[in-house]
């Protein structure tokens, strides 16, 4: 992850937070900054090509999520090989045969109140946090392929889960993202 050569960027200004290659070609994550928003873009570093937008969040999340978001993101690359926003859309566009979603548990926080759903999508199952009002916020992917473990231990992962951002005032999964970047950073 590369940092912006001034301390604070402009209003407006595009800076680059990280760099990532996919099949030989190198993106950019830019970070801009426009009122209290900041956008996170994912482009080509040719500056040809299609860009995506990543994540619109409100400035107050901090520095932290914002660094989890990029690790999250770059790691997901990295996994798939690919651009993680494309194939998002490409899921969406029609290669998902059914969807079925649930909501399992609400929690509420300094910061609002978040919904945890649990989808299933082509016969796996997976546990999501998302903002109950819908609108910019950042969701997360708690648990993937959940299916196998029973109803239980999905029970079990929502009822540990909400206890966690109870204890925390925070999003969990933020914050162990934001733990592992502090720990790999200090290893």
């Amino acid at each position: 992850m590369r940092r912006a050569s001034r301390s604070k960027p402009t209003v407006g200004e595009r800076v680059e937070l990280a760099r990532y290659s996919v099949r030989g070609r190198t993106r950019i994550l830019y970070g801009q900054r426009i009122g209290r928003v900041v956008r996170v873009t994912d482009c080509p570093a040719s500056g040809r090509g299609r860009s995506y937008l990543v994540e619109r969040g409100l400035e107050r999340d901090g520095y932290s999520a914002l660094r989890a978001l990029i690790e999250d993101y770059t790691r997901q690359a990295e996994r798939l090989d690919s651009i993680p926003m494309a194939v998002t859309i490409t899921m969406a566009v029609g290669l998902i045969e059914h969807i079925d979603q649930v909501e399992l548990g609400r929690y509420a926080f300094t910061g609002g109140e978040r919904v945890l759903y649990g989808q299933r999508i082509n016969n796996v199952v997976r546990v999501t946090d998302r903002p109950a009002g819908g609108g910019g916020a950042r969701s997360y992917l708690v648990e993937c392929g959940v299916e196998g473990d029973g109803y239980s231990a999905l029970e079990a992962l929502v009822a540990d889960y909400t206890r966690q951002a109870e204890r925390l005032d925070a999003i969990p999964m933020a914050v162990s993202l934001a733990r592992a970047v502090e720990e790999e950073a200090a290893a």
